[in-house]
């Protein structure tokens, strides 16, 4: 007795091999039968399935998902599974029992060992099969409990946490949720592990089948499949189960939820049905929020058509709840939404005392209500107080549903009645002016007769460019009669336009309102004469007008010439003593000019013995060839772009990078000085005289400025320019002495001679160069 209780709990509590277990399940054993169950990712080694019989509830679930493997390549919808099994279980029952009646009828002294060990493995087969389905039943009952509990707010979120516990329920490898897009594209809604699809899209030919059919697919042998995916084939997938979904039977929106297993696994058919009734609520929620969406949605609707401006209030003729929306419910001071009649109607008498016009809204009010179904219209209630208010109050009776009620609306019209209030005052105005038209006419002859004899011409001209209007002063100055000129257009009489440009100008004048501009008018002899013109665009009437003051301003034309003469004459003498972009300053900026140069070259030039030359020649002479020698060094200044300061006696002073700066100043100075040589060597050639320079040079940072408030002069300052003077008065005749600096930036393409070290006033020993000449 004792062997057959270990027999029986040993058979319900502890996992048995799967060619035991086939024997009870509703899938023909075939070639795969005894085969060896591969670990699944819960396992933790061989033969680790189930080590503990008390495991919890959860844990019980994965082990019994994970013992029943078996090879079936048929949808299990293609057998009446729960028949087949129960005959099979049956079957092998009557087997033990009949080969324990035969052991005994040969071994007679075995028989009560027998006996017992047979009616223990028959009993615990068929209770273990018994707590099997059972434990799967409750496994249902707790997910679909999980489920119509859970916080999921969309059908989204919902597919989410139904997919991850069927993947963990059924131990599957992967769980992907796929939703179909179009005919040809489907899209993953969410998958574990992640990597399950190695593309958020794929094809819905995936689920097409189980969508077909409206129901639970399920292929042991999946590669064995005619259509097998090859996408799930690359991922190694050997057993597959599809679940359809569909929120609505007439909805075009559907999908699936994919179970996949690395390794061919079988589901018994509790488990099957496990998955169906999980299927089922799913379709149940979804449909459930789908229904839940809509009626949002038309709640939103609903509150957005009561979100308008005019109050809105009902009240229940039978004493049931009345209702405001925010409107009405601001205007009468109550809570929106529901409120008791009684509420609403003490509400309104407050409302209404409040009124300015309260008798005659109590007079209205009578006449109204004299029937109980009558509908009332433009009732005005007017308010001073806290504000200028207008209500316009009408009232409907309402059937439906059984509920008779009567329908307030609340309307506000105080811009409306306050427009009407100002029209009103506005023709009382009206009517009052057109008494007073009379002596606005006498006013207006008055204003003709000032027009018609002004000083200016006036011209009102039509959009055609014909002349409509024009004053005796507009005759005079042409020289034609009135007559004559009513018949011309403008462009006859004004230089600037022709017919077709006077358009554009009518365009530009509408655009700008007014303009000014000066022209000329030709007069009847053909005399050109010029005016100021005074343009401004009007409309009268339904018409447009261009109306023109013009005047002549002959003599001011004259007074200009002979201004801008004198103002050339000015700029022209300016010119001479100051550099042009030095004088243009002067004459906009009235604060002192002074600008600080990095980098400038100056030169100094004298005419060596010019004081025995001075005594030795008349006056008149003397001063004729030294305006010839600066002449020609003012036209070689101007040639390499370099400005001439200033001469002192018959020393010549040049700046190179002033007052534009300029890279190559140290450059284009000793070009300048070679030519300087050159024209005094001529010099001497065509007057026979013996003059010679001597020239220095120094480059460096001066401040260059205008001095003076009468007589202007632009000069130099700084040290550089005292060392170029040194240069010179230091310098050997007929030579050019430079410094140390201006050589170091020009040895590239001139050629210089060392002078050596010579003492020089206020600078000590100074190391100088003499120019020799370009490379």
């Amino acid at each position: 007795m004792s062997l057959g209780s270990i027999v029986f709990t040993v058979i319900v509590l502890f996992p048995l091999p799967a060619w035991v277990l086939s024997l009870f399940t509703a899938t023909k054993m075939g070639e795969d039968k005894g085969v060896e169950e591969p670990r699944s990712r819960g396992d933790k080694g061989d033969g680790e399935s189930i080590q503990n019989p008390v495991l919890d509830e959860s844990k019980l679930r994965r082990a019994m998902a994970r013992l029943y493997i078996q090879n079936s390549d048929a949808p299990w919808h293609t057998l009446n599974t729960q028949n087949y099994a129960n005959l099979r279980s049956l079957s092998v029952i009557g087997f033990i029992l009949i080969v324990g009646w035969l052991l005994v009828s040969r071994y007679a002294y075995l028989c009560p060992w027998l006996t017992g060990v047979s009616l223990a493995i028959a009993s615990g087969l068929l209770v273990r099969r018994f707590l099997l389905e059972i434990e799967w039943k409750l496994a249902a009952s707790s997910v679909l409990a999980a489920i119509a509990q859970s916080d999921t707010n969309t059908p989204d979120q919902l597919i989410e946490q139904v997919t991850r516990l069927l993947y963990e329920y059924n131990q599957a490898d992967a769980a992907i949720a796929l939703r179909q897009l179009d005919q040809v594209t489907a899209q993953s809604l969410v998958s574990f592990p992640p990597t399950a699809l190695p593309d958020k899209l794929t094809t819905p030919k995936l689920f097409a089948e189980a969508l077909t059919h409206n129901r639970t697919l399920f292929y042991a042998n999946y590669p064995a499949t005619p259509k097998a995916a090859p996408v799930l084939v690359a991922k190694g997938t050997q057993s597959l189960a599809v679940l359809p979904l569909r929120k609505e039977q007439t909805t075009q929106e559907q999908g699936a939820i994919l179970l996949l297993w690395y390794r061919q696994t079988y589901l018994p058919s509790y488990q099957r049905h496990f998955l169906d009734l999980l299927l089922g609520e799913l379709h149940t929620l979804l449909r459930l929020q789908t229904t839940a969406f809509r009626l949002e949605q038309l709640q939103a609707r609903y509150n957005a058509i009561l979100e308008i401006p005019q109050g809105v209030v009902f009240v229940d003729i039978s004493g049931g709840q009345g209702w405001l929306n925010p409107a009405g419910a601001k205007l009468l001071g109550l809570k929106q939404g529901e409120a008791e009649p009684s509420a609403i109607a003490q509400a309104m008498a407050t409302l209404r005392s409040s009124a300015d016009n309260q008798q005659e809204i109590a007079k209205q009010g009578a006449q109204l209500f004299s029937q109980p179904d009558a509908e009332i219209h433009d009732w005005i209630w007017t308010f001073s107080q806290p504000k200028s208010v207008v209500l316009s109050i009408s009232s409907l009776p309402t059937y439906g549903q059984d509920i008779q009620g009567r329908l307030w609306l609340f309307n506000d019209i105080t811009e409306k009645y306050l427009a009407q209030q100002a029209l009103a005052e506005r023709t009382t105005q009206l009517e009052t002016a057109n008494e007073q038209l009379e002596t606005v006419n006498d006013a207006l002859r008055f204003t003709q007769f000032s027009i018609d004899r002004a000083a200016d011409a006036i011209f009102w001209i039509g959009q055609d460019g014909k002349l409509l209007y024009v004053n005796y002063a507009a005759c005079r100055l042409l020289g034609y009669p009135l007559n004559d000129l009513l018949s011309m257009k403008i462009h006859q009489i004004d230089a600037n336009f022709t017919a077709q440009s006077w358009s554009e100008h009518w365009q530009i004048l509408k655009q700008c309102g007014s303009l000014s501009l000066e022209s000329y008018h030709r007069s009847k002899t053909g005399k050109r004469i010029p005016v100021e013109v005074r343009i401004s665009y009007l409309e009268f009437n339904g018409k447009e007008y261009n109306c023109a003051f013009v005047r002549d301003i002959a003599e001011r034309k004259q007074a200009e010439k002979a201004l801008r003469w004198e103002q050339e004459k000015a700029d022209r003498l300016l010119l001479n003593i100051l550099p042009k972009p030095i004088a243009e300053r002067l004459k906009q900026e009235t604060c002192l000019i002074a600008d600080r140069f990095a980098d400038v070259t100056i030169l100094f030039a004298d005419i060596v013995g010019f004081t025995d030359i001075s005594a030795r020649m008349p006056p008149a002479q003397l001063v004729f060839l030294l305006n010839q020698i600066f002449s020609r060094f003012d036209q070689l200044t101007e040639k390499h772009g370099l400005e001439k300061i200033k001469t002192i006696g018959d020393a010549y002073m040049i700046a190179s990078g002033i007052p534009t700066p300029r890279k190559d100043h140290a450059e284009a100075m000793l070009e300048m000085a070679l030519d300087m040589q050159i024209a005094i060597a001529r010099f001497n050639q065509f007057q026979d005289e013996n003059f010679c320079l001597r020239i220095g040079i120094n480059s460096g940072p001066v401040i260059a400025g205008v001095i003076g408030t009468k007589k202007f002069i632009y000069d130099l300052w700084g040290d550089a320019v005292n060392t170029a003077s040194r240069m010179e008065s230091h310098g050997i005749p007929d030579k050019i002495q430079v410094t140390e600096t201006t050589s170091k930036l020009c040895q590239d393409k001139f050629l210089f001679e060392k002078r050596g070290q010579i003492q020089i006033k206020g600078k000590g020993k100074m190391t100088t160069y003499l120019f020799i000449g370009r490379k």
